[in-house]
């Protein structure tokens, strides 16, 4: 079994959608809701408390999984994965977070790791409505790469693989033709008919390194501010702009800009009463409520997949 491990905007649908025109690969897509009710220190979540959450849960619900309520917590989890594999096929999964997490349920998985340049997620998560501005919006990508730093301290080396998206996009089938030699099938063109089956076009090279045409000087030193570490470690360079953190009187307008962004944009998404029900029936914990809301929310989300 494997996990596809990256962080959101990394560019995993992608690589979801090519892995599951594999003949002999099932990647059915995102799985976070796996493991994100597990603690730390592999705490399992209260089983009934987990259904609950389930119930209102968008991406669970679009997977059309059956919940045997006599299970525990582990054991439907095995479920799932049970439900979901196919026979003569390898089940591969997407994790966006916690993946030093997925060891205390499944200790023998092997992991995809993909990445992607942080000035580009950064960047695309403005346009998803995650952040108002990319000093926000890379904080994801940081909590994604120390998550997998936390994991590879878990397993061994030889259960990962590691991947850039911008390799990918470049040279996607000398990265494929590795990629499942790591998952032992035999490299298939059919990867590629993604392209005449989804809206996902074939690997673009333009998509690669958009950071230097659409991000200014200041917004590149924000996200090289904070992510200069972990670039290295992963071996993205930096720019040759000074490392210039924002100050403090910067702080406190991107934290402000951050919030007022997300805020008009969910109202602009769902309305402005949906958006208040929820709030309010969250504050004040009526339950009843706040499902329905999150139901409603679910439905406007929806619309907008790719």
């Amino acid at each position: 079994m494997f996990f596809v491990c990256g962080s959101l905007r990394s560019g995993s649908t992608l690589l979801h959608v090519m892995l599951n025109h594999h003949p002999e690969i099932r990647n059915p897509g995102e799985f976070d809701f796996l493991f994100d009710q597990v603690t730390e220190k592999g705490g399992f979540p209260e089983i009934h408390a987990y259904h609950e959450w389930l119930s209102s849960h968008r991406i669970f619900l679009s997977k059309s999984l059956v919940i045997d309520k006599t299970l525990d917590y582990q054991s439907l989890i095995e479920s799932f994965v049970e439900q979901l594999s196919i026979a003569e096929s390898t089940l591969a999964l997407n994790v966006h977070r916690g993946f030093d997490r997925i060891p205390f349920l499944f200790p023998n998985a092997k992991y995809i790791h993909l990445i992607r340049d942080p000035r580009d997620v950064a960047r695309s998560s403005i346009g998803m409505g995650w952040a108002g501005n990319v000093y926000y919006g890379v904080e994801h990508w940081l909590e994604t790469e120390e998550s997998w730093k936390m994991l590879q301290g878990k397993v061994l080396a030889e259960q990962c693989f590691e991947l850039q998206f911008e390799d990918l996009i470049l040279s996607p089938s000398v990265v494929l033709k590795d990629l499942c030699t790591f998952i032992g099938v035999p490299y298939s063109e059919k990867m590629f008919d993604y392209a005449d089956k989804s809206t996902y076009s074939k690997p673009d090279p333009s998509l690669v390194r958009q950071w230097k045409k659409k991000l200014t000087i200041r917004e590149i030193q924000y996200v090289e501010s904070k992510a200069k570490n972990l670039m290295h470690d992963l071996g993205y360079e930096l720019s040759a702009h000074p490392l210039i953190p924002p100050s403090l009187i910067e702080r406190f307008w991107l934290k402000a800009s951050n919030k007022l962004f997300k805020l008009q944009f969910s109202i602009n998404r769902h309305g402005f009463g949906l958006y208040f029900k929820e709030r309010f029936s969250r504050l004040f914990k009526l339950d009843s409520l706040n499902k329905q809301a999150k139901m409603s929310m679910n439905e406007v989300d929806k619309q907008h997949l790719k």
